[in-house]
């Protein structure tokens, strides 16, 4: 075989470019197709496959997909992932009307503000609004959460424009794929699995029960406070509460009031270990009293800070950071009947 016919027998650089080009295309139109089979962002009404539940990578995107074929409700819960303690079937029993459960995981101002201009925006603004605020909340040593600034619908601080056909370009998204996979797995393995939120948004939270091991919680609480000071709460550098951040809480006022929303507010119970420890260092010590001096200029504010039934009951908290189940009742209890 001699060298031209050797250069006769390989492809043309064209052929190579061509295929490579068509390869490239049928990778991306795979990837579009399973995302869009799968649908793990409740997107479209269709579902192939009778998937029960579906998984979001962060709770923003599952709750807002998911709130978007539903229709107006009465009232809101509004808050990070201590909020998920808050039955909305509790607050439709003492408030009258439906209820959903909006909160999502690490809020901060920001995400009180984003979600409450999502409602407006889609016409779904409640008769009541009501809102847990975390202590870390108004720190500004703590950045909005990743999900709320990667959020088209929720971050009015970048996207002020946003369409809803921009969110097709989701379904060609790593995130989109990760959720799809972690759908799909459960779909196939896991007939019994149950949905992390259910239709009313509520979170399925910690159940009090008579055979947890208090003394070996309160080590694991203990713990966990001493490993993640600074990190986990960014409470012990905060010295003040973000004028930023009461700009946009004043902001929040404003759409209440020309609404005609009924605001509730209150600041969520903190493990006595927690509070005890963030009490011992003056700078976090003056900051709670600020933070609750702010809170308190609210009409309808209930401070759970000086609240004796969450200082001494450790039956009423899972972990450092978050309340039970029971623990959500005797919240919601003690802000709309003041009991």
């Amino acid at each position: 075989m001699n060298f031209y016919t050797l250069i006769s027998n390989q492809q043309n650089p064209r052929q190579w470019i061509f295929r490579g080009v068509i390869s490239i295309i049928g990778a991306i139109s795979l990837l579009f197709i399973f995302n869009y089979v799968i649908d793990p962002y409740n997107m479209t009404n269709y579902n192939v496959l009778k998937i029960k539940y579906k998984f979001a990578r962060d709770d923003r995107t599952e709750k807002l997909n998911y709130f978007n074929s539903l229709s107006t409700f009465d009232n809101i819960l509004i808050g990070s992932s201590r909020v998920y303690s808050i039955n909305p079937r509790t607050v439709s029993s003492l408030l009258g009307g439906s209820t959903y459960n909006f909160g999502v995981g690490t809020a901060t101002v920001e995400d009180h503000l984003g979600i409450l201009l999502y409602l407006k925006k889609h016409n779904k603004l409640p008769k009541n609004l009501i809102i847990g605020v975390d202590f870390y909340t108004f720190n500004p040593d703590v950045p909005p959460n990743s999900y709320f600034l990667s959020n088209k619908e929720l971050n009015f601080l970048s996207f002020k424009n946003s369409t809803q056909n921009e969110n097709w370009s989701k379904f060609l998204s790593l995130d989109a794929t990760r959720a799809s996979f972690k759908t799909l797995t459960n779909h196939l393995k896991n007939e019994n699995e149950k949905p992390r939120f259910d239709a009313l948004g509520w979170g399925a939270p910690y159940q009090d029960n008579s055979s947890r091991d208090l003394e070996q919680e309160w080590i694991k609480t203990r713990t966990e406070i001493q490993e993640n000071r600074g990190q986990m709460y960014s409470n012990f550098k905060y010295i003040h509460i973000d004028k930023q951040r009461i700009h946009y809480y004043n902001q929040i006022k404003k759409l209440c009031r020309e609404n005609k929303i009924k605001l509730y507010i209150f600041n969520t119970p903190l493990n006595p270990l927690l509070l005890k420890e963030l009490k011992k260092h003056p700078e976090t010590n003056n900051a709670l009293k600020e933070f609750t001096r702010y809170l308190s200029t609210f009409d309808n504010f209930t401070d759970f800070y000086n609240d004796s039934d969450f200082h001494s009951n450790s039956l009423l908290f899972n972990g450092a950071t978050h309340t039970t189940a029971n623990a959500g009742d005797l919240i919601i209890k003690k802000i709309l009947l003041k009991e």
